[in-house]
């Protein structure tokens, strides 16, 4: 941070899950553009579309619409700064390279693969919760993840139904929110981002569950839920300096 630099308003979103018909992620969006026309530093926490769940007719459509969203977005504010990082539902291979396309034409978009240090806050998107704490064993269950073939006609049914009957919502609220914030507390610290090396907050998804500010291990955590039928979700508001300082 330098001393010409302005702290003002920055927004993280995740778990949008676009294509997925559970999705409320469209709703948001007039929204969503509002916010980035008036911030400098917007950050894409992940699952931002879900390829596995996508209503489109193939993955090659999917990709390409993705890639149109995320154009729409960047061409709201051209000063904004946009940081994608990835997720378990769209980390695929052909979207990743659309990606890096995308940064080459683009100087104010940045892919991340695990996480995006700004300043004081670290955003991640929150999978790493789910297993061991190393990236190779995050790669192993995202390439894992992304194999999966595409769900289609009676899967997509019977999700709906799940969500109708809100098991979605059960089986979220059974992961230990205390489990989960020692697990990110322990990846911030392994990755050399932690309370000892200057970050006060961090961000993240994958959970589905809201938490505002919850404080814990000298540690402010937030996540804004999940756009999908009868969650909660909300686009976070974080501050950060204009220009932010990237660090690695």
């Amino acid at each position: 941070m330098t001393s010409e630099s302005e702290t003002t308003n920055a927004y993280f979103v995740s778990d949008l899950h676009l294509f997925s018909n559970r999705s409320t992620g469209d709703l948001i969006l007039p929204e969503l553009r509002d916010r980035v026309r008036q911030t400098h530093t917007v950050v894409l926490g992940g699952d931002i579309f879900d390829f596995k769940w996508s209503t489109h007719e193939s993955d090659e459509r999917s990709v390409e619409k993705a890639v149109e969203w995320i154009e729409d977005l960047l061409e709201q504010n051209a000063n904004c700064e946009y940081h994608y990082i990835l997720g378990n539902h769209d980390s695929r291979p052909e979207f990743v390279e659309q990606l890096d396309a995308l940064a080459s034409r683009h100087p104010n978009f940045t892919r991340h693969r695990y996480f995006a240090r700004l300043d004081n806050c670290l955003f991640l998107h929150g999978d790493v919760a789910d297993g061991p704490l190393d990236h190779a064993r995050l790669d192993s269950r995202r390439q894992k993840f992304e194999r999966k073939k595409k769900k289609t006609g009676l899967w997509h049914v019977a999700y709906d139904m799940a969500i109708h009957a809100r098991l979605h919502r059960l089986v979220v609220l059974s992961i230990r929110e205390m489990k989960v914030l020692r697990r990110i507390n322990a990846y911030v610290e392994r990755i050399g981002h932690g309370l000892d090396d200057g970050v006060t907050d961090v961000y993240f998804g994958h959970t589905h569950v809201d938490l505002d500010g919850i404080q814990y291990q000298g540690l402010c955590f937030h996540n804004g839920g999940a756009a999908i039928r009868g969650m909660k979700f909300r686009i976070v508001e974080t501050t950060l300096s204009a220009p932010a300082t990237v660090r690695a």
